[in-house]
């Protein structure tokens, strides 16, 4: 039915057969219905949401933008980040909230697919999110019509529509196949930022000229250390004769003598006519530096990603208490709305969350745990007997220890 996490073979033709038989059935019931129409492709979307090429000469995608490492650092930074931290459904109750145990909800979340963590399903949502605006979510049925898996489709062969009012989804096969899907088979997980109010905005397709330049930039560099002849210095001996031997045993008996981290640092000694000049970085060499450096703070903020967490300058000394606060702020101001997208997504869907009180999320304190001495001292105000909120039980679960009455 799909691609991107296949299901077992047995699955994917029983999933085929449903969905083109509910196809028919579906397109036809939203026919019936009053509402708007649309189809979002690439004859009527805003150019900014296509491959265009930019004013540095690049055509640039999602796919050429990672090869730009600096794209790369981002992303990863971003996905991998996220993929570190639990997703878990939860049910509210009278006077709280309760962590489910047990259900299709807790089983799809842990296990998405066979052989496919929580950790590389979340991972690769949040890469489409950060490359794309968007992720697609499909539903793998088994015959009784229970979802039985779920993976993440790709987004290049997906395309929307708007029909009464409601999407439908077609997805494009290997084999150039089409076929079309609603909501009760891919759930749409897509960033806040949009430009028409159905697909979310591409960072990369709306920056494309930064990120463009900075390819442009790469390519530079790439073609300077393969073309490039610059070298190092300059020995000129005396015109002469023999002065192609003279250069030839000169060119040998130098490399011989200094070429190699083992020579590094010898002393040059030469006898005659022979002068060396040193070669410097000129000064259109040392602004390309400049130029890249720039570009790198560039994409770093155009991912809201600390430019230290990518290697690059950061401006300032970091010690360990900005590092902890500038971890905190890259949770709340660059996790933050990805893993928002994907709880409120999943949350709002009704095949996953059964009711309305079912819900999903992450579990964000995972990557903020404080030192010891931090963490003892909440504890011990956790479990003051009047103004506490908090058991041992629940203390030891935290720290991962056993049940005391397993002592």
């Amino acid at each position: 039915m799909f691609t991107g996490f296949l299901p077992s073979e047995a699955v994917a033709s029983i999933c085929v057969a449903m969905a083109e038989t509910a196809t028919s059935e579906r397109r036809g019931w939203l026919r019936r219905r009053g509402g708007e129409d649309r189809a979002l492709t690439r004859s009527n979307v805003p150019a900014v949401m296509l491959g265009e090429p930019s004013l540095a000469g690049v055509a640039l995608n999602e796919r050429t933008a990672l090869q730009l490492v600096d794209v790369l650092a981002c992303v990863r930074v971003i996905a991998e980040t996220a993929s570190t931290l639990p997703l878990v459904g939860y049910r509210r109750v009278t006077g709280g909230r309760e962590r489910l145990q047990g259900g299709r909800l807790v089983e799809l979340l842990g296990r998405p697919a066979p052989a496919v963590t929580q950790g590389a399903f979340v991972g690769q949502l949040v890469q489409s999110l950060a490359t794309r605006g968007n992720a697609w979510i499909g539903k793998f049925r088994n015959g009784d019509g229970v979802i039985e898996q779920l993976g993440v489709l790709p987004a290049e062969g997906v395309q929307v529509e708007i029909k009464g009012g409601l999407p439908l989804y077609t997805l494009t096969r290997p084999d150039g196949r089409q076929t079309t899907h609603g909501t009760e088979d891919v759930l749409h997980v897509r960033m806040p930022l949009t430009l028409d109010g159905v697909l979310g905005l591409s960072p990369i397709a709306q920056a494309r000229e930064a990120l463009g330049l900075a390819r442009a930039l790469s390519e530079q560099a790439s073609a300077t250390v393969g073309n490039g002849s610059t070298p190092l210095g300059v020995l000129t001996v005396a015109a002469g004769p023999a002065q192609d031997d003279l250069i030839e045993n000169l060119r040998k008996g130098w490399e011989d003598r200094h070429r190699g981290s083992r020579n590094a640092g010898r002393v040059a000694v030469v006898a005659g006519d022979i002068n060396f000049a040193a070669v410097s970085l000129s000064p259109a060499d040392a602004q390309f530096v400049e130029q890249r450096r720039l570009s790198t703070a560039e994409v770093a903020r155009l991912f809201r990603v600390p430019p230290w967490m990518i290697g690059a300058e950061s401006g300032d000394s970091l010690t360990y208490s900005t590092v902890e606060g500038q971890s905190r702020a890259f949770l709340t101001y660059t996790l933050a709305p990805y893993l928002a997208a994907i709880e409120q997504s999943i949350s709002g869907d009704p095949d996953l969350c059964a009711g309305p009180n079912v819900y999903a999320e992450f579990l964000r304190d995972a990557i903020l745990q404080a030192d010891t001495l931090a963490r003892a001292q909440t504890y011990a105000i956790a479990l003051d007997p009047e103004l506490g909120w908090m058991t041992r039980a629940e203390v030891r679960a935290l720290e991962n220890l056993p049940p005391e009455t397993n002592l």
